[in-house]
């Protein structure tokens, strides 16, 4: 049994589950494919021996602007129904692959035949978002402030404000796993929360796990598995 926290990224995606039952969420979901809601804070996952996963990961607001819709909840198509038939069709495509080379390539030839990046209204999108992240550094935004705060809550169903949050403890993740001994008052003040304080709250709220926990669990994987934990973290940047 594989348990694993699958951090927050405000991203979506698609999973198709290929083997046995497995957990996310607090949720038990069988072989099939499940739409995936967007990442707002850290998520159990739960693998027993014999999952066999593939997926699509979207980046932040993309999965509604390719797929025209957002998800709040998971969502796993029915076998038989109309909505996202081609879904199924390549969750079907996947269960005939022998391996994970073959699955990767499979939904690479997909996605380039069924999704057209090109479109205006994705590039808008992703100028959006983009700017949103970078408006901490004095870059302009593309559209008005009221705009903004409601494409983000079509799109993802969260303020832009909370998504520079999610993406502050997202990366004061990356720092502490590339530096688990730097002191944590230095990283809050690096990351740009109020104090360690703050940063322990934030990550309560979002990582669902506290700084120093994390520090400790970053810690001892090295110990356990320096070798692999250190290409983990060049596979990772």
């Amino acid at each position: 049994m594989v348990e694993k926290l699958l951090f927050s990224d405000a991203g979506s995606g698609i999973l198709f589950n290929l083997g046995c039952e497995v957990s996310f969420g607090g949720h038990w979901h069988p072989a099939g494919v499940v739409l995936l809601p967007v990442s707002k804070e850290a998520q159990q996952v739960t693998m027993p021996p014999g999952a066999v996963l593939a997926g699509i990961r979207f980046h932040p607001a993309m999965g509604y602007s390719l797929l025209g819709k957002r998800f709040d909840t998971p969502v796993t198509i029915e076998q038989g129904s109309d909505d996202f038939l081609v879904l199924q069709v390549l969750q079907q495509q996947l269960r005939q692959c022998s391996n994970h080379s073959a699955r990767i390539a499979t939904v690479y030839r997909w996605i380039k035949r069924t999704f057209e990046f090109e479109k205006l209204t994705h590039q808008t999108t992703l100028d959006i978002v983009s700017a949103v992240q970078s408006s901490g550094t004095g870059q302009s935004l593309p559209v008005g402030t009221r705009q903004i705060e409601r494409h983000f809550q079509k799109w993802m169903g969260i303020t832009p404000k909370h998504y520079q949050r999610i993406l502050r403890v997202k990366e004061a993740l990356e720092q502490i796993k590339s530096a688990p001994d730097m002191p944590l008052a230095d990283l809050a003040f690096e990351q740009g929360f109020a104090d360690q304080a703050h940063m322990t709250r934030e990550f309560s709220k979002i990582a669902k796990i506290t700084p120093k926990k994390y520090s400790l669990r970053v810690k001892q994987t090295l110990r356990e598995r320096p070798g692999r934990y250190r290409r983990d973290m060049h596979l990772n940047r």
